[in-house]
């Protein structure tokens, strides 16, 4: 009995990631182009982005 659940629940699984049609991929269009630019226009001044360290302690 025990084997009959298994042997069903493998074959169930197995049939749910069985397709029924072929999948056809779309193309892409290659000429949609998008332009992604980084700069923010002024920063602040002379900033590196990084937070400035403390000099040691003498």
């Amino acid at each position: 009995m025990k084997r009959i659940v298994i042997l069903s629940c493998f074959l169930l699984s197995a049939m749910a990631f069985v397709s029924c049609t072929n999948d056809e991929i779309e193309p892409s269009s290659p000429s949609v182009t998008t332009s992604v630019l980084a700069d923010d226009g002024d920063t602040g001044g002379n900033s590196t982005g990084q937070t400035p360290t403390t000099p040691p302690k003498k």
